[in-house]
């Protein structure tokens, strides 16, 4: 299906996504959702041609919705270091506090696995095509410093990722002060510096030792 999508597509993957935090993705049958979204089986089939790309589809969505509400969140937010704290807490408090994740634990908690593993390739490379672009802005713009933004933008992904699926470990990413308080000490600087790199590394081993044997 093209990206664009008419009032039709709209309402059919609203009809989806209501069935599918009802019942779950294997009880939403495309009967259920074609009357409540007002159209028949054929329609949907016409323009999604499969229940997969229907779901496929309504999560991409998701998806966007989500990025959407990053930019507007970026565009209000005055200061490079803000910028990048609010967007990142909302990111990660945002992946296991939406309904598709609450709402199918709850409705069909054998499906949610298989869900955001099976289909988690999909959320990962939207968000790391996102990153990149937002990054690329970002430097050009001076903001942040000029260095290899694909592992950072990778990283980020996968954190938000992981944090779908497992929200809890050494940190609490249900605490939004545990949250902040990492986003502010940990990626506030991964995003305004990058990784750093070998080079980098084998410099600061040479200046660590320099300093050692003057003092010795």
């Amino acid at each position: 299906m093209a990206a664009a999508r008419d009032d039709m597509d709209e309402r059919i993957l609203d009809a989806a996504l209501t069935r599918v935090l009802q019942v779950g993705i294997r009880r939403a049958s495309l009967d259920d959702i074609a009357r409540r979204a007002g159209v028949n089986r054929v329609t949907i089939y016409r323009r999604f041609t499969t229940k997969e790309n229907l779901i496929d589809a309504m999560l991409a969505r998701e998806i966007q919705r989500t990025l959407a509400e990053v930019t507007t969140i970026a565009t209000a937010t005055k200061g490079v270091d803000q910028q990048i704290e609010e967007t990142i807490v909302y990111v990660l408090t945002r992946t296991h506090t939406h309904p598709l994740v609450t709402q199918l634990l709850d409705v069909a908690p054998e499906e949610i696995l298989d869900f955001y593993t099976v289909r988690g390739q999909q959320s990962v490379k939207s968000g790391i095509r996102y990153i990149v672009h937002v990054l690329e802005s970002t430097q050009k713009s001076g903001a942040i410093d000029q260095y290899d933004i694909r592992p950072v933008a990778e990283l980020l992904a996968r954190l938000a990722h992981s944090v779908l699926l497992t929200p809890v470990g050494d940190l609490d990413f249900r605490d939004e002060d545990q949250v902040r308080a990492f986003v502010a000490t940990s990626i506030v600087p991964l995003v305004k510096h990058g990784l750093p790199t070998r080079a980098t590394a084998d410099g600061q081993g040479r200046s660590q030792r320099a300093k050692s044997a003057r003092s010795s």
